[in-house]
């Protein structure tokens, strides 16, 4: 890495604010961000590491004071403001004296649903002789998109000794998220300044969309299947095509029940099928939001960004729709790179796709563009394609009709308000406020 890459990178690290303290605005990437308040989040972050919030209140009360005896020549104040030094005196050196010094082990799933809540695990030891009072983990430590709801904490940890506690976070916006190693504080003996300590070992969380399952989604699905001849999509369980019995298992079609062979084994057994062709559905997503204006990102105008994190959270559902039903579901989708995944039918599948959806950005340009080189090489092989559009222009119709021309039954959904001008043919209007609120069930 050269200098100029290096210091740019550093430049972004900071304009991207503290991971304790993120101002929306900071957030935006390849939009105006101001140094100034970056500036300020950083401050606020150390400032907040380093005292307790009585304390962020005390310190400039007690310097108008100061600034105020100096003046006024007021007797109480005099005595005031050397009392509260004191007290900050004392304060700093019994903490020096209990520092904690603790090796903290975190455990937290890698993967969480966005608006879930989770629990999140320490167990340390405490490596000096002497107590340590007054303990908090992992106080500030998460990133913009995970909130804590209830801290994990410790009255005192006996010098030498181990014990376990927990806390409870909650994910507040999609997202990959690295959160830095364990830490804990101790506010002892008065709570006013803070002494900590950190542990070794990061770890990375994924936030991926909520979403509510689909009951019904009308895919008008061509001819092209994949043949059994792949390995890795072929599946047994649901065909024409008998290939002996096994034993009954929870769950099972009790249609399959093989009766003559269960009255000779006494016990129930079923039949086995293998299937012989699966449907491949192309799941499109756009993700081109026009960049905001400075004046926008003042006045909260999210409405294009918000219709991304709805066109995401029906992806998810359609992904679990395509999962549980007869098809291969091929992900397309444009973030900072071009993503396409082929699934399988199982729960590892679905997980990949969601790893992927959690990590998408808005892209600055049209995005079904970049797709197209992908999703045309091996066009032939897909039947249907279901597309998640968050807007309707030339292009987008544009390609749409490519896709038709090409053999492939297409349902559209725009993400959008019903729009005054004529769908194109197999296109859906759909609120994104009615998908976020789990009201899309069918489409």
């Amino acid at each position: 890495m050269g200098l100029n890459a290096f210091c740019r990178r550093i430049f972004t690290r900071f304009l991207d604010g503290p991971p304790s303290f993120q101002p929306a605005m900071l957030r935006r990437r390849g939009r105006y961000r101001s140094s100034t308040l970056a500036l300020a989040a950083w401050s606020w972050a150390i400032l907040r590491s380093v005292f307790s919030p009585v304390a962020l209140w005390l310190l400039p009360a007690m310097l108008l004071a100061l600034l105020y005896a100096s003046v006024a020549m007021e007797a109480p104040m005099r005595v005031v403001v050397p009392l509260f030094l004191a007290v900050i005196l004392v304060e700093t050196i019994v903490g020096m004296v209990f520092r904690p010094r603790i090796e903290i082990r975190r455990s937290l799933p890698a993967r969480v649903r966005n608006g879930s809540a989770f629990r999140t695990v320490f167990r340390v030891r405490n490596l000096r002789r002497l107590p340590a009072y007054d303990l908090t983990f992992d106080p500030f430590d998460y990133a913009a998109g995970v909130k804590m709801e209830s801290a994990a904490s410790l009255a005192v940890l006996r010098g030498g000794a181990s014990a376990t506690t927990a806390g409870t976070v909650r994910a507040v916006r999609r997202g990959r998220y690295r959160l830095y190693a364990p830490r804990v504080e101790s506010g002892f003996p008065f709570r006013l300044v803070k002494w900590s300590c950190r542990s070794r070992g990061g770890a990375m969380l994924t936030v991926y969309p909520a979403f509510t399952p689909l009951h019904r989604f009308a895919m008008p699905v061509g001819r092209r299947c994949q043949t059994a001849g792949s390995a890795s999509y072929s599946k047994v369980g649901e065909s024409a095509d008998l290939i002996g019995v096994r034993d009954y298992r929870d769950g099972d079609d009790i249609r399959r029940i093989d009766w003559p062979g269960s009255a000779r084994t006494g016990s129930f057994v079923v039949k086995e099928f293998e299937e012989n062709e699966l449907k491949r559905v192309a799941l499109i997503v756009d993700t081109f939001v026009e960049p905001a204006s400075f004046w926008s990102l003042r006045f909260r105008r999210r409405g294009p960004e918000e219709r991304l994190e709805a066109a995401l959270e029906l992806a998810a559902a359609l992904a679990d729709y395509f999962s549980r039903g007869e098809a291969v579901v091929e992900l397309f989708a444009a973030g900072p790179d071009v993503y396409r995944l082929e699934t399988g039918r199982n729960t590892a599948s679905f997980d990949s796709v969601c790893d992927i959806l959690a990590g998408i950005e808005p892209s600055p340009k049209p995005a079904l563009s970049r797709l197209e080189p992908e999703l045309f090489r091996d066009i032939t092989r897909i039947g249907g394609a279901a597309v998640l559009l968050l807007g309707l222009d030339d292009g987008r119709r544009r390609f749409l009709e490519q896709l038709r021309e090409r053999g492939v039954s297409v349902r559209a959904v725009l993400i959008g308000e019903s729009a005054t001008e004529t769908l194109p043919e197999g296109c859906i209007a759909v609120s994104p406020s009615a998908i976020r609120r789990g009201e899309v069930l069918s489409l």
